[in-house]
C-alpha cells in the first residue's frame, strides 16, 4: 500500500530532532508524497520555525539535549498562535508514564524508533485529516454566526421599512373608508400618489428580500437568454417613470439598438431597476441619470450613471458586503435597506460578470456591470 497526499495540499511539516539522519529520513519519506517539509535540530531552532511557519503537524523527537520535546511541546500548547498545532512525538522510550505526560502536554500521537514508514504516513495523514476538518468547522461555524447576525440585523431593518409604507396605507384607507377623504376632494390625487409611493417602496423591498432568499438559499437558477440592453434600459425607465417624474429626473439612455447581452432577464432586469432606483433616491431634484451601454471584447458593459451626492470612500468597500451599513436614506429621505445592491452584486456574479462603483462626493456615482456577450452563448 502506498499513502499519498494530493498535491495541491501540500501542508507543511516541522521535523524536529537532534540526529541529522534521522531528519534526512524523514524528510525523503515525507518529500515523496508531496508534503512541505521544515526542518530544526533543537529546540530553540524548533521554537522559532514554528512561530514563523505556523506548520500544520510537528514530528517531535522526546530525547533531545537541552531543552527536551516535552519541553518544547509545553511552550508550544501555551502560545496562542502555536497551540492547534498538532503534535506527533517521535521516541525510543515506550514506557507508559512517557507515554502518559506526552498527552498530559497536549500531544497528539506517538511513533516509537525504529519506526515504520506506512505507519508514519498512516498517522501523519490522519491527523492533518482531523485538522484540517476541525478548522472547517470552526470556519463554516464562523460563516454561519456572521451570516445570522446579519440576518437579524436585515429583517430588523426590514421590519421597519416595510412597517413605515403600510402603516401609511392603512392609516389612509382608514380615513377614506371614515368619509374623511372623499374622492370629491381637491387633493384627493394627491392622496391616490401616495398611496402608490407607499404600495411601491413595499413590493420592491419584498420582491428583493424574496430575491435574495432565493440566492441564499441555492435554489435560484440562472436562465440566460438574449437580452437586448436598449429594450431593457427602455422597460426600466417606464416602470420607474412616476419616481423619476416626481423628481424631474433628466433620463438619458444611450445605448445602441443592437447591444446583446446573454444572462438572465429577470435578474438583469432587477438589478437594472434596482440601479436606477438607487439613482433616483441620492440625485437631487433636476438632476440627471445615463445609461450607457456597449460591447467590448467579449462583454456587455452597462453604465448607470447620475449626478447626485455621491458615496463617501470608507462607504465604496462595504455596499456589496453583507455585513456592511445597510441603512439609508435619499436626497428626499427616501428609506433604502441596502439589500438591492447586495442583491444585485450576487445576481451579476451568477450571470458570470461583476458589478463595480466609481464615485465622488457632490459629483455623482456610477455603477457599472459586465454581462456576457450574445456570441459568447452556447452552440453560438
Amino acid at each position: 500500500m502506498r499513502i499519498t497526499t494530493p498535491n495541491e495540499i501540500k501542508s507543511t511539516i516541522l521535523v524536529v530532532d537532534d540526529n541529522k539522519k534521522n531528519l534526512q529520513v524523514l524528510g525523503n519519506i515525507l518529500n515523496e508524497v508531496n508534503y512541505k517539509v521544515a526542518m530544526a535540530i533543537d529546540g530553540n531552532s524548533a521554537l522559532k520555525l514554528a512561530n514563523h511557519l505556523l506548520p500544520d503537524l510537528i514530528i517531535l523527537d522526546i530525547m533531545m539535549p537541552g531543552m527536551d520535546g516535552f519541553e518544547v511541546c509545553k511552550i508550544l500548547k501555551a502560545d496562542e498562535k502555536t497551540k492547534e498545532i498538532p503534535i506527533i512525538f517521535l521516541t525510543a522510550k515506550v514506557e507508559l508514564d512517557d507515554v502518559i505526560e506526552g498527552f498530559n502536554l497536549g500531544g497528539a500521537d506517538y511513533i516509537t524508533k525504529p519506526f515504520k514508514k506506512k505507519e508514519l504516513l498512516v498517522r501523519i495523514k490522519n491527523h492533518l485529516d482531523l485538522i484540517q476538518s476541525k478548522r472547517k468547522v470552526e470556519e463554516q461555524a464562523a460563516q454561519l454566526k456572521a451570516a445570522n447576525l446579519f440576518k437579524d440585523k436585515l429583517f430588523s431593518i426590514i421590519g421597519h421599512d416595510l412597517r413605515s409604507p403600510l402603516s401609511s396605507l392603512k392609516l389612509t384607507f382608514d380615513l377614506i373608508v371614515a368619509g374623511l377623504i372623499s374622492i370629491h376632494d381637491d387633493d384627493f390625487i394627491d392622496t391616490v400618489k401616495s398611496l402608490s409611493k407607499s404600495t411601491e417602496e413595499a413590493y420592491v423591498l419584498l420582491e428583493n428580500l424574496l430575491g435574495w432568499a432565493k440566492s441564499e438559499s441555492g435554489t435560484l437558477e440562472v436562465a440566460a437568454e438574449t437580452i437586448n440592453m436598449k429594450e431593457m434600459a427602455e422597460s426600466t425607465q417606464r416602470l420607474l417613470k412616476l419616481n423619476l417624474k416626481n423628481k424631474s429626473i433628466n433620463f438619458i439612455i444611450d445605448v445602441e439598438d443592437k447591444v446583446l447581452a446573454w444572462a438572465d432577464s429577470q435578474m438583469i432586469q432587477t438589478t437594472l431597476r434596482n440601479l436606477v432606483s438607487n439613482a433616483t433616491k441620492f440625485t437631487p431634484t433636476n438632476g440627471t441619470i445615463t445609461i450607457h451601454a456597449f460591447q467590448e471584447g467579449d462583454k456587455i458593459i452597462t453604465n448607470v450613471s447620475d449626478t447626485g451626492v455621491g458615496i463617501p470612500p470608507e462607504s465604496l468597500a462595504q455596499l456589496f458586503v453583507a455585513r456592511g451599513k445597510i441603512k439609508t436614506y435619499g436626497t428626499n429621505n427616501e428609506p433604502g435597506s441596502g439589500l438591492g445592491l447586495i442583491l444585485c452584486h450576487d445576481f451579476i456574479e451568477k450571470n458570470g460578470g461583476e458589478l463595480t462603483v466609481t464615485s465622488k462626493l457632490n459629483e455623482g456615482s456610477t455603477f457599472s456591470f459586465s454581462l456576457p456577450c450574445i456570441e459568447t452563448r452556447p452552440n453560438s
